[in-house]
């Protein structure tokens, strides 16, 4: 993983073959476009900055929205698998953003080392 933390904030972040500018708002995936809305580049992005940690619905729902998960809302998990459709990731068995059971979801940062495109 190589991230740029310098006092100027995240400006890029780069995991194998991902790399997200987060400036322009833009992904690629081994050097191809992603096409991701919005809202899916900023949980992805979330996701990323905390790579290898494990964060829950309630967290981000606060980062996202700036407001509290209310137990109900699926709308992250949706954004999600859609994610993991964009990612061709193992919809039965993830291992680019993982779920864990009860706690919430784990970008898992050495997955992108692999050449898959979708």
């Amino acid at each position: 993983m190589q991230n740029n933390r310098s006092p100027m904030a995240l400006r890029e972040l780069t995991f194998g073959c991902l790399h997200l500018d987060l400036v322009k708002r833009r992904a690629t995936l081994s050097g191809s476009p992603l096409s991701l809305k919005p809202q899916e580049f900023e949980l992805l992005a979330f996701l990323a900055k905390n790579a290898d940690h494990v964060v829950n619905r309630e967290m981000i729902t606060q980062a996202l929205r700036g407001t509290s998960y209310d137990g109900v809302d699926r709308s992250i998990d949706l954004r999600i698998s859609y994610l993991r459709k964009k990612f061709q990731d193992n919809i039965t068995d993830p291992y680019r953003i993982k779920t864990i059971r009860s706690k919430g979801y784990i970008f898992i940062s050495t997955s992108w080392n692999t050449q898959q495109t979708p």
